[in-house]
């Protein structure tokens, strides 16, 4: 299974090939949004599925993950959730999804997170959209600005945005189709990733640093404290995450409980 972010999509490569080839309407979506700070990075990934999509997807957590009933349980939905991070720090270990002057050996995964809605929870047959968001955390061992390059592996034809740091001036860029770069305090560039082959898409952009920006102590733009304390921060995101568990099992619940008593009012 390819299940990686840009890295091929969870799930998306396997279930839609296999799952919903030939389905009427249907439709699914990654959305990559990349935010590059001077001392790391972290890549945020929005899945959704709608349609004929949104039911191969609930059948594919319920048979892989649950009791093939046709019904995915909140206990189902953890499973898969935890399995979708193990495969994302699989693909990763195989192969980097970013590299400065294209090597990955100075670059660490600090954090992998998911959070697969809670409206998966429920009868498989549900067409409802489903909204799925991951996000990775990298660590550069050396400042971002001792580089001229960095790349990115995503899907082909999946949209981007990435933010660059200020201090960066971009020379030219490659792999990004429709590209639009925008400059303010940073730069941003937003497009598709072009197709290199079949679902891979490659980008690579090439930079200088403008010496006539004065830096200010900063890790990343989007979140300044995720990488330089994720040693720190760790007890914090494992009670975070004991409490979306919590959260979801509790959906779960309510959700069987209105079930339940709607089937009772109707008897």
């Amino acid at each position: 299974m390819k299940c990686r972010k840009g890295i091929f999509g969870i799930f998306a490569v396997l279930l839609l090939m296999l799952l919903t080839a030939g389905a009427g309407a249907a439709e699914s979506q990654w959305v990559n949004n990349i935010t590059v700070g001077e001392h790391g990075m972290t890549w945020d990934y929005t899945e959704s599925f709608s349609g004929n999509d949104s039911i191969m997807f609930r059948a594919y957590i319920d048979r892989e993950f649950g009791d093939n009933d046709g019904f995915v349980n909140a206990w189902e939905l953890l499973k898969a959730d935890k399995e979708i991070r193990m495969q994302f720090q699989s693909s990763i270990d195989k192969e980097f999804d970013v590299r400065l002057n294209n090597e990955s050996t100075g670059i660490q995964v600090v954090d992998i997170e998911s959070t697969l809605s809670p409206g998966i929870i429920g009868n498989i047959h549900s067409t409802d959209e489903v909204v799925n968001r991951y996000n990775v955390t990298y660590r550069w061992k050396d400042n971002i600005f001792n580089a001229s390059s960095i790349w990115f592996l995503g899907q082909s034809n999946s949209p981007v945005t990435i933010i660059l740091p200020p201090g960066i001036d971009v020379v030219n860029t490659s792999g990004i189709n429709n590209l639009t770069k925008r400059i303010n305090a940073h730069t941003e560039l937003a497009g598709f990733f072009s197709e290199v082959s079949g679902d891979r898409g490659e980008i690579t952009v090439n930079f200088i640093r403008n010496t006539s920006v004065q830096i200010e102590p900063q890790v990343n733009v989007k979140n300044v404290t995720a990488i330089t304390n994720a040693t720190e921060t760790q007890p914090v995101k494992k009670v975070a995450s004991k409490i979306r568990d919590g959260s979801i099992l509790v959906a779960g619940f309510v959700i069987i409980l209105l079930i339940y008593v709607f089937k009772v009012r109707k008897k």
